[in-house]
């Protein structure tokens, strides 16, 4: 079904297939090597309105060129082909864009974009990859497919984009739908419109689960792409993954590009500010600057209640971890000690047993005077009380977990009440039955 979808893309958006003349172009000169700053500027003449808008981007103070720029030439030189290359891509796929019919919030939409894009090209410089303008067009363009999708089944996109903003993943969506997701239509297109293998790839695997502990050199690209959707703070659905659900991928992938956490941080810091002077500059709608903080401050308010949630939890989880492995620390000590303690006290209470029954013997042949029976008691009692320290030996061998009882104030003593009581039970219903069966000693 997947290659179907492909094909019908096509068929019903030809428009889609290919880029404009100039844009195509400067496609081929980003992958020809050999091209020169010349060669760029030569395509880039052709059309004035992106020749201009070049123009004011590179004389903005963002770029800093220090002196004014007039010519592509100039601008080339300046900033470098693949600078000038990825700005040309970038402004022109997002007017290319506008051209089409979507609901899907267009300012949302570019806003993640771009501050992907920007996230991107931060993260691409701090982990060393050779081509951070590179890794800026392939955050730009990573969510690309899903405008694709949208644009060529408007209905089915609509249903499933109402779930997306209700929490549930676009991608587990698209694929139940489709059978492939806005990653891999994004890839499609951008290979139909001739962009790098590199590029595209990126854009097609921003979502896949083996990036996150691969140490593969091809996946790089991906890779930064991948965490830097993760560290973006704006997002096209109105409703943000939970914090804990990226916080594990954060971290495996900042540890395959060899990015330490207090960069990333900082990373994350610089981030704000540095996508709204850039989004000015290259006229991509946005949002005011004014609006961007409201939505910030509203996702770290966010972001702290679920930091206090996994907070409470893990304390929790802490409590019963700590519980847990006192109950089992303690449980070992009170194995060692009864094992220790074992064969001196069933000595010790054979010894007792042995002599009490003998009195009582010697008590029922009267050979040991007793009028008033209290001897007889006497003896009754400490059986039943050895039986009870027997009773609570054998209970603490076989003792597996327990729970404590409250014995004074701040004092917990193991609870064997009720296990005790019934051992006890049965050892008396045994003794009674036995003296029920003996018969009484006959008079002389």
């Amino acid at each position: 079904m997947t290659n179907d979808i492909f094909e019908q893309i096509l068929k019903d958006h030809k428009e889609l297939s290919s880029l404009p003349q100039t844009l195509a172009e400067v496609l081929k000169i980003v992958k020809d090597e050999n091209a020169s700053t010349r060669d760029l500027a030569d395509v880039l003449v052709k059309d004035p309105a992106l020749t201009a808008k070049l123009l004011r981007i590179v004389n903005s103070p963002y770029y800093g060129a220090g002196r004014e720029i007039t010519t592509v030439t100039q601008a080339a030189m300046t900033l470098g082909t693949r600078a000038i290359s990825a700005l040309a891509l970038s402004s022109s796929i997002y007017d290319l864009s506008g051209q089409w019919q979507v609901s899907v919030d267009r300012q949302r939409f570019w806003r993640h974009s771009l501050e992907v894009a920007m996230a991107a090209r931060m993260i691409a410089r701090e982990s060393g990859y050779a081509y951070p303008e590179e890794a800026f067009i392939c955050g730009l363009l990573h969510d690309i497919g899903i405008l694709i999708l949208e644009k060529s089944f408007p209905d089915k996109f609509q249903r499933i984009w109402k779930q997306a903003e209700a929490g549930e993943s676009i991608s587990e969506l698209e694929e139940h739908i489709w059978g492939t997701n806005h990653a891999r239509i994004g890839q499609f297109l951008l290979e139909q419109w001739g962009l790098p293998a590199v590029i595209c790839e990126a854009v097609g695997h921003h979502h896949s689960q083996i990036l996150t502990e691969s140490t593969d050199p091809e996946l790089r690209p991906a890779q930064i792409v991948s965490l830097a959707n993760l560290v973006s703070r704006f997002t096209i659905a109105k409703v943000r993954p939970e914090l804990a659900e990226n916080a594990e991928s954060m971290s495996t992938l900042s540890a395959a590009l060899e990015l330490a956490p207090p960069r990333l941080v900082q990373l994350q810091e610089d981030l704000l500010s540095a996508f709204i002077e850039e989004a000015k500059f290259l006229e991509i709608e946005i949002g005011s600057p004014e609006e961007l903080l409201i939505e910030a401050n509203r996702i770290i308010y966010s972001h702290y209640l679920s930091v206090e949630n996994l907070l409470s939890e893990n304390r929790r989880m802490q409590q019963e971890v700590a519980r847990a492995q006192m109950e089992k620390a303690t449980l070992e000590a009170l194995k060692t000690i009864t094992a220790t303690f074992n064969h001196y006290i069933n000595n010790a209470s054979a010894t007792i047993l042995g002599r009490a029954q003998l009195i009582e013997l010697k008590i029922k042949s009267d050979e040991i005077g007793d009028p008033n029976g209290e001897a007889a008691g006497a003896m009754s009692t400490i059986v039943e009380g050895v039986n009870t320290i027997t009773s609570v030996i054998a209970e603490l061998q076989e003792l597996t977990k327990f729970k404590t009882t409250v014995y004074h104030d701040d004092t917990y003593i193991i609870d064997l009440e009720g296990r005790l009581k019934k051992q006890l039970d049965h050892l008396q219903r045994g003794h009674s039955a036995a003296a029920v069966a003996k018969p009484p000693p006959q008079s002389t």
